[in-house]
């Protein structure tokens, strides 16, 4: 194998399943939240999602953080890497914004294509292929695949130049808790990133234990990858059901199991034992060792995978949440707080052109898009239907919740801003 040493094209999604009925959506998303509660999770979602039967689509990617779409920060994000060409996949008013994009900003000689999402048909498996049709692919070309619903993940450089590229046609960039928040046992409020661990994974070389979340972003080689596989770990990613995605693809491959059981057998022998050396009492979905899980994954795939960790919180802090939408507004809020109108530039380095687009292309969008003409009671709205306790907004539409006066978000400030600014050196 020696495919294209670098990434030049990326498939953005903002794309998202729907529920049949808002009541059904509901059913879920409440039931979720109320279950983590009573649980005592760390991290309770009252899930943004979708329903055929809205009048405003709740499509998340639409929702505004400092008075800016939440897409057009990923978007920014894509445009500050190498990568040359990017297939947005989304709905008319993704389209909309998108327009307005691209009339409004300067989008650094990059080609953006707009491909139509299928409301028929909203897989993942759907959306990359209407994504990769809008691209011309080589055999031997992996493709940067990335939800739209990561505002902050502006260091892609790391992914789409990695030396992996070359000899594998999919990479995992695992979220590691530890990798990311190094001290945060000893400093439980530097973890400005609440989310729950379902998986365990035992480096043998460093000598250490992880506590794993799900990656978000995938460089992949969509003509080396089968496409069951790819609605598999996407269907299973969540809770720690990644397993089952192996175990049903192994059901139906009986000569891919056969060259397994090596790997199954390594991992029943030794991975329970070694985990005791790290912790002694643990409560976890999923546990591997990592060059293990690597040889099972490729083994499955008929093909070269690998998995890695990042250090960069921006990684696994997606908005699928009111409350992950709180954390960056709250992170804005707090940046203008205390460098006045241009905080968000303190932050982001994207920040001047996501200025410059709210100036000149949000009171169009006002009118254009149903969401937009008042965001503020928009938003109250749904917080009052999630059972969230609070609105967001005042009379006055002037932001402000519970998570705005938090350590953790003072955290996410100082870190954003030292990252951002030594991605300026660069």
């Amino acid at each position: 194998m020696r495919n294209r040493p670098a990434i030049e094209k990326c498939i953005l999604s903002f794309s998202h399943n729907r529920y049949q009925s808002r009541n059904e959506a509901d059913r879920v998303g409440l039931g979720k939240a109320r279950r983590e509660i009573a649980q005592g999770k760390r991290g309770i979602s009252h899930l943004i999602l979708r329903a055929e039967d809205d009048r405003i689509d709740r499509l998340k990617f639409l929702f505004l953080i400092n008075g800016i779409p939440l897409m057009c920060y990923a978007l920014g994000n894509v445009l500050l890497s190498s990568v040359r060409e990017i297939a947005v996949v989304g709905s008319p008013e993704v389209k909309a914004v998108l327009d307005l994009f691209k009339e409004t900003l300067d989008c650094r000689g990059k080609t953006i294509h707009f491909v139509p999402e299928d409301p028929d048909n909203l897989m993942l498996i759907s959306t990359l292929l209407r994504g990769r049709d809008a691209l011309t692919l080589e055999k031997n070309e992996l493709v940067l695949f990335q939800p739209g619903d990561l505002p902050f993940l502006y260091e892609l450089e790391k992914v789409v130049q990695d030396r992996d590229i070359r000899s594998n046609n999919l990479i995992m960039w695992l979220n590691s808790r530890s990798a990311m928040f190094n001290d945060y046992e000893r400093h439980p409020e530097t973890e400005f990133v609440q989310r729950n661990y379902h998986y365990r994974c035992i480096d043998e070389k460093e000598g250490r234990l992880h506590d794993v979340k799900e990656p978000n972003v995938y460089p992949i080689n969509l003509t080396a990858i089968e496409g069951d596989i790819i609605e598999l770990l996407h269907e299973t990613r969540k809770d720690g059901r990644i397993l089952n995605a192996f175990l049903s693809k192994a059901l139906r491959e009986p000569k891919r199991m056969l060259k397994m059981l090596p790997v199954v057998a390594t991992h029943f022998r030794k991975f329970d034992k070694e985990l005791k050396k790290f912790r002694q009492e643990d409560e976890f979905k999923f546990g591997m060792h990592l060059k293990n899980f690597n040889r099972g994954m490729s083994t499955l795939l008929n093909t070269q995978a690998t998995s890695k960790f990042h250090d960069d919180p921006a990684f696994v802090a997606d908005v699928d949440a009111l409350e992950d939408w709180e954390d960056y507004e709250s992170l804005v809020q707090v940046a203008e707080l205390k460098h006045g109108a241009e905080g968000l530039l303190k932050i982001h380095p994207f920040g001047k052109e996501l200025l410059a687009f709210r100036q000149q292309a949000m009171p169009r969008l006002k009118l254009k898009l149903p969401m937009y003409a008042d965001f503020e009671g928009y938003l109250n709205e749904v917080y009052r239907t999630q059972e969230m306790g609070y609105m967001p907004f005042d009379k006055e539409g002037r932001y402000d919740t519970p998570n705005l006066h938090t350590p953790m978000i003072e955290q996410a400030y100082s870190w954003y801003r030292t990252r951002a600014a030594r991605f300026e050196r660069r």
